[in-house]
């Protein structure tokens, strides 16, 4: 199982499911569809991990890897984690 499959399985989500981008759920309180699996971690710290897998759109995902977001690695730990316990597929 890859790490697209991973994420999906843990929400029990399909790719035909609308996947929120979590960064713009918790942080704008918008719904903006993810385009992206994105690894907050990576490098020799990268792992498949559910705690190290974010649903994010285009657009946070290229501030993300062109580290323009505050502190870029550590908010965006504590936005996905705020997300696993908010998760609104649980709605």
């Amino acid at each position: 199982m890859n790490y697209k499959e991973k994420y999906l399985d843990h929400f029990s989500l399909t790719k035909a499911d609308f996947i929120y981008c979590e960064y713009s759920w918790i942080v704008k309180r918008v719904m903006v569809k993810a385009e992206n699996i994105h690894h907050i971690e990576h490098g020799a710290n990268k792992n498949d991990d559910i705690e190290n897998l974010m649903a994010v759109s285009y657009e946070v995902h290229q501030l993300a890897h062109d580290e323009k977001l505050v502190n870029s690695r550590y908010h965006l730990k504590a936005v996905h984690e705020t997300f696993l316990k908010e998760n609104p597929y649980d709605l």
